[in-house]
């Protein structure tokens, strides 16, 4: 898992690096894979709709905050709050999981996890079902520094064979509550 981590962060670092703009095609704000010939990277923003093999994912919603669901951020951070709606567009149901997606940001070479145990009904659960055809919203929570005015939101398709396929970028620049 580690490895996939530092190749995801390398890969997401050194594409969006003086990126201006979008490697994708795009239809409308649906952003999605129209041939096999495509590089399987995907640049996205607030709003967009982000199509993988396996369900539709949209940022709806992004704010900083001090405190959520019961944990207060540490000194010189603050919360990301990031509302995800995700569809199944899969034939039968999916087992999701919150850690499908991580965050980094320019000023470090890691990627962080949403935080866990929040007490909040809207937080992502660690893992839950989506019925084939259904859509589920929940928040991703993760900490941050503080000044930071920019952060990258990564999901990377995983299959059951342990191979890996396309990767979704997310651009988010959250607004202060």
């Amino acid at each position: 898992m580690k490895k996939l981590a530092a190749a995801l962060l390398t890969i997401a670092l050194l594409l969006t690096t003086g990126c201006s703009g979008n490697t994708n095609k795009e239809t409308g704000n649906v952003i999605a894979r129209h041939s096999e010939d495509e590089d399987g990277l995907y640049y996205g923003k607030q709003g967009d709709t982000m199509r993988n093999e396996f369900f539709d994912f949209i940022v709806e919603d992004v704010k900083l905050t001090e405190s959520f669901g019961g944990y207060t951020a540490k000194e010189g951070m603050r919360l990301l709050c990031v509302t995800v709606k995700e569809t199944n567009t899969f034939g039968e149901a999916l087992p999701m999981f919150d850690q499908d997606f991580v965050l980094t940001w320019e000023s470090t070479e890691e990627l962080f996890y949403p935080l866990v145990n929040l007490d909040d009904k809207s937080v992502m659960p660690e893992e839950f079902e989506l019925a084939k055809g259904k859509s589920a919203t929940y928040k991703l929570v993760f900490e941050v520094p503080a000044e930071e005015p920019e952060f990258l939101l990564i999901y990377l398709e995983e299959f059951d064979n342990d191979e890996t396929g396309d990767m979704f970028i997310v651009t988010l620049t959250p607004d202060a509550q």
